[in-house]
């Protein structure tokens, strides 16, 4: 497959990550979805992630804008700034982000979004390399795959560990722990974590999913504790998890990092480019600015 280019290469690589929050949110346990108003729907191609009451962007966002509109599609990301502060105010949550691609970052929205108080907010860069056998890593850490290098006891702790370790770094409501902990074993998933002896310092997870005939990997969840980072954790990780997807039969990795700005370097962000996975686009996250109590 040769790989498309500007909108339709943006569009592409929305349905990859589209997929994987379709599959997230369905795995999330009924009680807990009740309890925690963890839902997910969808108007048009865009999905509105929802925690009703848990003021986190990660789930409170609307994403694949425009995904089945085409480029064409005049004052969508306009109507849909209305639709999320209607659909968030509705769910009490007071921070929530709508992400644009950037053939839909026009004049028009952004007067729209100043009219209605919308700032722009950090944005997250897109990344995208083929599956390479020879990503370099470097690390005293050991990379073991939760639901295939563990079984029994350990594989429950470290399954434990792992969503531990991300509601932490993540600043997840707690409760959300036995949701992320359900990923282990499910179909297209496989978690990670990177282990200093028997001590889990860090996470990652793998995706997969085919698109237009090609089968995609998304790498998401990669997080390392405080303590344990500049040891080469992510690094190992990303090369495990390309090893793995390639084996897999993936042909193309797909990623995302907070972009890079002038006071706020992102060492994830320069990582995965300096390891082969360059950016292809910055999609742009607005919102409300964030509240001061």
């Amino acid at each position: 497959m040769t790989l498309p280019t500007d909108a339709d290469l943006e569009r592409l690589l929305e349905t990859v990550e589209a997929r994987l929050y379709d599959d997230l949110f369905d795995a999330v346990p009924p009680e807990l979805a009740s309890r925690e108003g963890l839902r997910l729907h969808r108007h048009g191609g865009a999905r509105y992630l929802t925690a009703g009451g848990h003021d986190h962007p990660m789930f409170n966002r609307v994403m694949a804008v425009g995904l089945d509109d085409g480029p064409a599609a005049a004052g969508a990301a306009e109507a849909t700034l209305d639709r999320a502060a209607a659909h968030y105010r509705e769910a009490a949550v007071r921070r929530w982000m709508v992400q644009l691609l950037p053939h839909m970052e026009s004049e028009a929205f952004r007067a729209a979004a100043g009219e209605r108080g919308v700032i722009r907010l950090r944005g997250w860069a897109k990344h995208l390399g083929p599956a390479r056998a020879d990503v370099p890593s470097r690390t005293d850490l050991r990379i073991v795959r939760v639901d295939g290098d563990l079984a029994g006891e350990e594989r429950e702790r470290m399954s434990e560990a792992w969503a531990g370790i991300l509601v932490e770094n993540f600043g997840l409501p707690p409760a959300f722990a036995p949701w992320l902990e359900g990923l282990v074993g499910r179909e297209r998933w496989t978690l990670y974590v990177a282990k200093d002896g028997d001590t889990p310092v860090a996470t990652g997870a793998l995706f997969l999913s085919d698109v237009e005939g090609e089968r995609f990997a998304e790498l998401t969840f990669a997080s390392t504790l405080p303590d344990h980072r500049g040891r080469g954790a992510q690094s190992a990780l990303i090369a495990r998890r390309v090893a793995d997807a390639r084996a897999l039969g993936a042909r193309w990795i797909a990623t995302e990092t907070d972009e890079e700005l002038a006071d706020k370097p992102n060492p994830s962000y320069r990582n995965l480019k300096r390891l082969g996975f360059p950016v292809v686009y910055v999609r742009a996250n607005w919102g409300p600015p964030k509240p001061r109590d």
